[in-house]
Protein backbone atom coordinates (compact mmCIF):
# COMPACT_ATOMS: atom_id res chain seq x y z
CA UNK A 1 0.00 0.00 0.00
CA UNK A 2 1.16 3.51 -0.80
CA UNK A 3 0.12 6.87 0.55
CA UNK A 4 -0.07 10.38 -0.81
CA UNK A 5 -0.16 13.41 1.48
CA UNK A 6 -1.60 16.76 0.47
CA UNK A 7 -1.30 19.82 2.69
CA UNK A 8 -2.25 23.47 2.48
CA UNK A 9 -2.65 26.43 4.77
CA UNK A 10 -6.24 27.21 5.67
CA UNK A 11 -7.39 30.34 3.93
CA UNK A 12 -10.64 31.94 4.96
CA UNK A 13 -12.87 34.74 3.79
CA UNK A 14 -13.83 37.14 6.52
CA UNK A 15 -16.64 39.62 6.83
CA UNK A 16 -15.94 43.23 7.70
CA UNK A 17 -16.81 42.36 11.29
CA UNK A 18 -13.84 39.97 11.36
CA UNK A 19 -15.99 36.85 11.64
CA UNK A 20 -15.15 33.94 9.38
CA UNK A 21 -17.60 33.67 6.51
CA UNK A 22 -16.42 30.53 4.71
CA UNK A 23 -13.23 28.46 4.46
CA UNK A 24 -11.54 28.32 1.07
CA UNK A 25 -9.66 25.18 0.12
CA UNK A 26 -10.12 25.54 -3.63
CA UNK A 27 -6.43 25.19 -4.48
CA UNK A 28 -5.99 22.07 -2.35
CA UNK A 29 -9.19 20.56 -3.76
CA UNK A 30 -7.94 21.24 -7.30
CA UNK A 31 -4.57 19.65 -6.52
CA UNK A 32 -6.20 16.49 -5.13
CA UNK A 33 -8.65 16.26 -8.05
CA UNK A 34 -5.82 16.74 -10.56
CA UNK A 35 -3.85 13.93 -8.89
CA UNK A 36 -6.91 11.64 -9.09
CA UNK A 37 -7.30 12.58 -12.76
CA UNK A 38 -3.64 11.79 -13.46
CA UNK A 39 -3.91 8.41 -11.68
CA UNK A 40 -7.22 6.80 -12.74
CA UNK A 41 -5.84 3.27 -12.28
CA UNK A 42 -5.34 3.52 -8.51
CA UNK A 43 -7.55 1.79 -5.96
CA UNK A 44 -8.35 3.98 -2.95
CA UNK A 45 -8.41 2.20 0.43
CA UNK A 46 -8.87 5.12 2.80
CA UNK A 47 -8.82 8.92 2.91
CA UNK A 48 -8.07 10.78 6.14
CA UNK A 49 -8.38 14.49 6.83
CA UNK A 50 -6.65 16.30 9.68
CA UNK A 51 -6.80 19.95 10.64
CA UNK A 52 -3.87 21.20 12.69
CA UNK A 53 -4.92 24.31 14.59
CA UNK A 54 -2.94 27.50 14.32
CA UNK A 55 -1.24 29.11 17.26
CA UNK A 56 -1.63 32.24 19.33
CA UNK A 57 1.62 33.39 17.73
CA UNK A 58 -0.14 33.87 14.41
CA UNK A 59 0.64 30.58 12.69
CA UNK A 60 -2.32 29.64 10.42
CA UNK A 61 -4.13 26.35 10.70
CA UNK A 62 -3.15 23.62 8.25
CA UNK A 63 -5.28 21.05 6.46
CA UNK A 64 -3.68 17.66 5.72
CA UNK A 65 -5.31 15.03 3.49
CA UNK A 66 -3.77 11.54 3.44
CA UNK A 67 -4.80 9.04 0.77
CA UNK A 68 -3.98 5.33 1.17
CA UNK A 69 -4.02 3.55 -2.18
CA UNK A 70 -2.68 0.76 -4.41
CA UNK A 71 -1.31 1.44 -7.87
Amino acid sequence: MKLKIFSDLSRTKTKLSGKIKEPIFNELEKTVNDWFGDNPEIKIHKIEQTVCPGSFLGEPEKLVITIFYEA
